[in-house]
This record gives C-alpha cells, sequence and structure tokens, in this order.
C-alpha cells in the first residue's frame, strides 16, 4: 500500500510539472534546400540522399587548362602518377570531401562529398550533401554507389585525411567500403616531389596558383565550413552553403588539372627550365637517373645566376660521375669550387689525385679545403693532406 501511494504522488507531481511547462514551439520546416542549394532528392534502401549532380562540357577551362587535360595527357606521366594500377583518365574519380572539422576521429561528419568523373563527353560533379545528421547512412551509400564504378582515386591529402574520414563513416554506419581496393594517387606528395623546393607548404592553393594559374580571392576558407554547417543544422540558414558547395566543385575541377599539369610535366621530352629539374628530382628519386641527367644537363644553363642552379649543379655533376661521364662532372665541380662548394672542391681532390695523377693539384685543393675546415671534416682531410705530402716526396726523390 505505502509503494503504490508513493507511486501515484510521483505519477501527480510528474502530471502537476508537465502541466507548468510552456508549450513547446512547433518545429520549423526544412529550408527548401532543392532549390536554394540546387540538390535533387534521391531515394535510397536507407531513407533520401541530396545530390547536387553538375555536367561541364569537356573544353570548359579551369585555369589555364580545360577540364579535358588528363585525357590528352602523356601516358608516361599518368603512368608515373599511377604506379602498376592500369586505370585509364575516363575512369579515375576525383575526390573530395568537406567536414565539421579537421581533426578526424569519429566525431568528424563529411558534410560535403564531390565526385568528379568523365561521363559522355563532359565532366560531371556530383556533390553528396549531409542534410541531416540522421540521413548520414542514405548519404554514404549512395556515394559508395557511385564510388564502386571507379578504377583510381585521386585526392589531395586524401592519404592522411579524405580516405581515413571516410573509412571511419562508412565503418560507424555498417556499410561495406570499396573504395579501399582502389589505387589511389594522392597528388600532395606528387607535388612535394616535384616542388618541394619552391614552394613552400605545397598546398591545394599554391599548387592552384603554379601549375593552373588559379587564384580565388572569394574562396570561402576551409576553417569557416563547419560554423557555416553547424548554423544550418540549428537555425536552417541554407543559403551560406552555397559558397561550401562552390568550394568544393572548384577543389574537384583542380584535381583534374593539377594531375593533367603534373603528368604533362612528367612525359614531356623538353619541358621548360623550372619544370625540367622538378621533373629530374623525380626520376632520380625513381631510379631512371639517364632520364634525370638529361633534364638536369637541359636546364642547367638556363638556370645561371639563379637560385636553383647551385643545387641543379650538384646533382648533374653526381650523376655525371655515376655515368662514367667524369670530364663534364669535373667542369661542374671545378665552377661550384670556385663559388666555394666544399663537397665540389674534395671531388676535384679526389679527381686530380685518382685519376689525373696530379699530386700537385690535388695537394694545392686539399690545403685550401683544410684552411676553413669544420671540425667534423678537418681529421680526413688532414689525413688526405699527410698521404699527399709522403706521394709528392716519394716523386720528387
Amino acid at each position: 500500500m505505502v509503494a503504490e501511494r508513493t507511486l501515484d504522488r510521483l505519477r501527480h507531481a510528474v502530471a502537476a510539472h508537465a502541466a507548468a511547462m510552456p508549450a513547446q514551439p512547433p518545429r520549423p520546416d526544412p529550408p527548401p534546400i532543392d532549390r536554394i542549394l540546387g540538390v535533387d532528392r534521391h531515394e535510397t534502401p536507407f531513407g533520401a540522399a541530396f545530390v547536387r549532380d553538375e555536367w561541364f562540357p569537356s573544353d570548359h577551362r579551369h585555369g589555364k587548362l580545360p577540364l579535358s587535360a588528363p585525357l590528352t595527357a602523356p601516358g608516361g606521366g599518368l603512368r608515373a602518377l599511377l604506379g602498376a594500377a592500369d586505370a585509364a583518365a575516363t575512369r579515375l574519380a576525383f575526390f573530395d570531401i568537406e567536414t565539421t572539422g579537421l581533426a578526424g576521429g569519429t566525431g568528424t561528419y563529411i558534410v560535403l562529398a564531390g565526385l568528379g568523373s568523365y561521363e559522355d563527353g563532359a565532366f560531371r560533379v556530383c556533390q553528396y550533401f549531409l542534410a541531416d545528421l540522421a540521413a548520414e547512412r542514405a548519404m554514404l551509400w549512395l556515394l559508395m554507389q557511385d564510388l564502386a564504378a571507379a578504377e583510381a582515386l585521386v585526392t589531395y591529402n586524401g592519404r592522411a585525411f579524405d580516405l581515413p574520414v571516410l573509412q571511419t563513416r562508412v565503418t560507424l554506419a555498417r556499410l561495406p567500403s570499396s573504395f579501399d581496393r582502389l589505387p589511389h594517387v594522392d597528388l600532395l606528395h606528387a607535388v612535394r616531389r616535384l616542388y618541394r623546393h619552391r614552394l613552400p607548404t605545397c598546398r591545394l592553393a599554391e599548387a592552384e596558383r603554379h601549375l593552373l594559374r588559379i587564384d580565388r580571392p572569394d574562396d570561402i576558407p576551409g576553417w569557416l565550413i563547419p560554423s557555416l554547417y553547424f548554423d544550418y543544422v540549428r537555425a536552417g540558414r541554407a543559403a551560406p552553403l552555397r559558397a561550401v558547395f562552390r568550394h568544393n566543385a572548384d577543389d574537384v575541377m583542380s584535381l583534374a588539372g593539377v594531375l593533367a599539369a603534373v603528368a604533362t610535366i612528367l612525359g614531356a621530352e623538353a619541358p621548360d627550365p623550372d619544370d625540367a629539374i622538378a621533373a629530374g628530382n623525380w626520376w632520380e628519386r625513381d631510379g631512371d637517373e639517364a632520364r634525370a641527367l638529361a633534364l638536369y644537363g637541359r636546364a642547367l644553363p638556363w638556370l645561371e645566376g639563379g637560385d636553383d642552379w647551385h643545387w641543379v649543379a650538384r646533382r648533374y655533376a653526381r650523376l655525371c660521375k655515376r655515368a662514367g661521364r667524369r670530364q663534364d662532372a669535373v667542369a661542374v665541380w671545378r665552377e661550384l669550387w670556385d663559388r666555394g662548394d666544399r663537397a665540389a672542391g674534395l671531388e676535384l681532390a679526389k679527381h686530380h689525385e685518382h685519376h689525373e695523377r696530379d699530386l700537385h693539384s690535388a695537394h694545392a685543393t686539399t690545403r685550401a679545403l683544410l684552411d676553413p675546415a669544420p671540425d667534423i671534416e678537418r681529421a680526413a682531410l688532414e689525413h688526405r693532406l699527410a698521404r699527399l705530402t709522403r706521394k709528392l716526396a716519394r716523386y720528387r726523390r
């Protein structure tokens, strides 16, 4: 009986509290995002997903290149980027995401995923929009269906960000992933290999300016995208997200442009000097020293007086030595030594001693190296100078 009276009092208290609470205002209708953002509703097994589908003619120029540029890029350059993947440019997927934060992890949502591809003679950009956090599974399912048609993925920093975030969201949504089997070209790493010496951060904006002559003065900064999205979620303000869609579409088209520019540089036989040294650095690291040597040699006369001459000359001389072109290497070592390059001076001292048997020149060069030598080099130089002194004494006798 006591328990029943206690339950009755609790029910009465709850009812009284509920009666005293002010009525909640009706939830506002969702904004008409189809008209505001240009998205279409697609039904999936997990509910509705919203996609903006935009087609660009193949001759549409994004910067200095048309969107069709990857289709006509040299095959050797594309193979250098794709590695062992045997994927035609027409079957590539250019992928970029916008998220609720840059930290990654399970709390980071993909609010917009852009997917570019070549279809029916045009460049198609599909943008998958997370119109409601509860509709994430439907959006990801539709994205996975379209990714399954690709033969390779092209991203910019996708190895460290885009693909790990996508894998996390797909796993949490309990969906099978089809993209992890695809070959992946992360253009950030390609741009770094080519232009680390020229572009301070190698961000996509820098690559756009250098390779495509694109500058986006009115572009929305990436750090603002999460706040615009959460403002849409809380207050239904969708119009500011138009700038996010434009930013994402431009990123996707830039992926195609950067891919074409890099492939063209790597596949060209006679690129301009700046591109020649970048391509030479690429092929040297890939083990194709003959190709790197030809590119460095072609660029070197044009770099005289510039910031890049010194490091290109050192690489060129080293490759000449490995290729048996010792006299070409000696000519560059002499010029480097005249400009104070100690490594070139040491190579000259070795050459005079072991190849020309010119002990006097070897001795003079070693002594010149020893006078200002740092402590880490002094012992080896003193040993070399003592040996040369003994050889000269035997020669005089």
